[in-house]
């Protein structure tokens, strides 16, 4: 029997990040389905150049993704997380300096798994 595999995307963003409470933005993604574990692959984010590090939670560790250089807006980097069912992916971006409005963009790719 071969297991279901659905391709997965989702987008999260935050307008300005100097909006964000106590110098972090937070990002929600949807709730894995019962059933199904999610495979992220990929994470990809505007930050701006005042911004360089997200950090994905919700999987039972923190895992940091960083730019490859401070003056890049942007950042694309394969990653390996898993999120079972009922779990909610989120990611956080240290913004510690409320006089830089960036608009901020997350987006996770990957797949969801039957279980």
């Amino acid at each position: 029997m071969s297991q279901s595999v659905e391709p997965y995307q989702a987008t999260a963003s935050v307008a300005d990040s100097a909006t964000c409470p106590g110098s972090q933005c937070e990002f929600t993604f949807p709730t894995v389905p019962p059933g199904k574990r999610l495979r992220v692959t990929s994470v990809s984010a505007q930050l701006g150049q005042t911004h360089d590090t997200i950090v994905l939670e919700g999987s039972g560790v923190s895992y940091f993704v960083t730019k490859t250089h401070p003056d890049l807006g942007d950042v694309t980097a394969p990653v390996r997380l898993y999120y079972e069912g009922g779990s909610t992916p989120t990611a956080r971006v240290f913004a510690p300096d409320p006089a830089q409005h960036v608009s901020l963009i997350i987006t996770l790719v990957g797949e969801l798994h039957d279980v």
